[in-house]
């Protein structure tokens, strides 16, 4: 046949392309459609219709029928025997018009001979009236029609499509002599008789179907031609998720689309039921919310155009889906309708008492489960109305007491949990301590001096998360402050104490360095002359000065000095007058007291006697 690239495009072919550019979109249903072919396909122009010869046809009822189109010669014979001796009839009067003849008129035509005469008497019949002999031309075609049985049938831009086993029937009508036959041709292929008996065509696919009727007398109808499509195939339907997920885990707020896609036809209809319920026409998105959480599903499937319809598929969990469906019919899915749940709690130092306590050290650990669709993310915030701060990892809070900070999760389908708050305050500061002394007690400059009667009193305050504890060592010895305490160490002490208050903040290392003094004065005194003499009173051993003699007393401490000097003479008065004179004659008993800053007394009697 050589190149064909430029060949004019047959009507085939423009049918083909027409299918090709087929779309169909009825609400959420998309349907795709191509054309498979089958069979090779020829060039028209290389077809060749059958040939029917033009003739004379005499039916079963004796009626002659003649081809309009035929030239006729008129014979006579004596015999009607087929071979018998016969005579072609000649016109002088009409000649150009006979040998041949045509036939002028569709349908009933005549020869006429004038008065008729009886074939028996040979006398002319009365009254008079003409021997007639009856032919009829048939110069029409016949009329067919296709006509495709049972079979669904759907139109959709110049496109049929047929479905099922389609039975072909070709039926038509000739008002002379009757058709004779019918022929048609399937893709090209060669004509072939039809004989009224129905053609069978199972195959899928896409069909250039030409028939045309002949009447007995040869004349053949103008060829009819029918494109059409034989479409088998049911659509196919996928379930798409409207809305968040993760997986196979479902926002309670998603939905559930059905797309449904048909290669021919298209689609007509796309039915779906909810837990075993009255299959329903789908229209618009199903929400998953309809569905019972773990033991619903959803049927659906399809149908095209042509009555294709799809076997059920199912949306649901492998339990609850038919179990005769195929691998791959059956979506498992889980509805996560719950919320994260979120922990909150401290990472290092916290106090509970009327109030919560962190120290600055402290972290805040926020963790979220979620055994759905798991947790996308945590969300908090401090002293603010809205919780929008991303949570990476335990953090330190930021700012002053107090604290107020909410947190919510969130999972991977949106389920937000109830926001919560936790209020608490943040102990930035170590408690602060004093030193007081309950007792005798001597500052000078820098130095503090105590006597072994002195207790210590440690002093502590926190005004946040308040004291726990102060620990001191006194002297290289460790002990746990729980009341005041003194010390029997004569002399210098070195003191060391700390304070932590309940979220272990600790105070600086404070220290003191402090003098026990234990020691009383020392009394000293002298005569202002020498003693004249000595006697014994009551076994007492007196010395005895003059009158004019003064007495000088004294005092000396080697720490804190002397506070105080007094005296009594004979039980008198005490008095801290010195030099005391002014004696009498007469025996003479002084009780001297001496005690230094710190309260260590000294008490000294001096007995002597006075003579003039």
């Amino acid at each position: 046949m050589g190149e064909t690239k430029n060949e004019p495009m047959t009507t085939f072919q423009n049918f083909y392309q027409k299918l090709k550019s087929i779309r169909k979109t009825s609400g959420v249903i998309r349907v795709a459609t191509f054309c498979v072919l089958f069979g090779p396909i020829s060039n028209l122009q290389a077809q060749e219709l059958p040939k029917h010869e033009k003739c004379i046809y005499r039916s079963p009822e004796g009626k002659l029928f003649i081809n309009k189109d035929l030239p006729l010669f008129v014979k006579v014979s004596t015999s009607p025997d087929a071979d018998s001796e016969n005579f072609l009839l000649k016109s002088s009067k009409t000649a150009q018009y006979s040998n041949p003849m045509f036939l002028d008129t569709e349908g009933w035509n005549t020869l006429r001979s004038p008065s008729a005469v009886d074939s028996a008497t040979r006398k002319t019949v009365y009254p008079l009236q003409d021997v007639i002999f009856d032919m009829y031309a048939d110069g029409i075609a016949p009329k067919s029609k296709l006509n495709f049985g049972s079979s669904c049938k759907y139109e959709n831009d110049e496109v049929t499509f047929l479905g099922g086993k389609v039975a072909l029937r070709i039926s038509g009508d000739d008002e002379m002599s009757g058709i004779q036959d019918f022929y048609y041709s399937v893709n090209s292929g060669s004509y072939q008789s039809n004989s009224n008996h129905p053609l069978e065509i199972e195959e899928e696919g896409k069909y250039e179907f030409k028939y045309y009727a002949v009447d007995n007398v040869g004349n053949a109808e103008e060829l009819h031609e029918v494109n059409f499509v034989i479409d088998k195939s049911a659509p196919v339907t996928k379930h798409e998720i409207d809305g968040l997920k993760q997986n196979n885990i479902l926002a309670p707020d998603a939905k559930i689309s059905l797309v449904s896609n048909d290669s021919l036809s298209g689609v007509k209809k796309l039915f779906y039921a909810i837990d075993d319920k009255e299959f329903k026409l789908y229209r618009k998105p199903i929400p998953v919310a309809l569905i019972q959480n773990g033991k619903g599903k959803i049927a659906y499937y399809a149908v095209d155009q042509v009555g294709n319809k799809e076997e059920p598929r199912f949306i649901g969990t492998l339990a609850s889906a038919n179990k005769e469906a195929s691998e791959g019919d059956v979506f498992d899915y889980y509805i996560d309708r719950s919320a994260p749940e979120v922990t909150f709690e401290f990472d290092g130092d916290f106090y509970e008492g009327d109030r919560e306590y962190i120290s600055a050290r402290t972290k805040v650990k926020l963790e979220a489960t979620d055994d759905k669709s798991g947790v996308q993310k945590i969300l908090y915030s401090y002293n603010s109305f809205i919780t929008n701060e991303t949570y990476d990892e335990p953090f330190n809070p930021d700012g002053n007491s107090p604290v107020e900070l909410s947190y919510t999760a969130v999972d991977y389908v949106e389920n937000t949990a109830e926001e919560k708050a936790h209020n608490f305050y943040i102990d930035r500061l170590a408690p602060k301590t004093n030193i007081s002394f309950d007792g005798p007690v001597f500052r000078n400059r820098d130095t503090v001096f105590v006597s072994s009667k002195t207790s210590l009193r440690i002093l502590g305050e926190d005004k946040e998360s308040g004291l726990k504890e102060i620990s001191y060592t006194l002297n290289g010895e460790k002990f746990s402050y729980d009341k005041p305490f003194s010390s029997e160490k004569n002399g210098a002490n070195r003191l060391e104490w700390i304070s932590v208050d309940n979220v272990n903040n600790k105070e600086a290392l404070q220290k003191l360095v402090f003098v026990v003094d234990n020691e009383a004065p020392s009394v000293h005194y002298h005569f202002s002359v020498e003693p004249i003499g000595e006697k014994v009173v009551r076994e007492e051993q007196y010395v005895i000065y003059p009158s004019n003699t003064k007495l000088y007393i004294g005092a000396t401490d080697d720490v804190t000095g002397e506070e105080s000097l007094k005296y009594t003479i004979n039980g008198g008065t005490p008095s801290g007058k010195i030099p005391v004179g002014g004696f009498e004659s007469g025996n003479y008993e002084i009780e001297i007291m001496v005690s230094d800053v710190l309260g260590n007394e000294t008490a000294k009697r001096i007995r002597f006697a006075i003579e003039n």
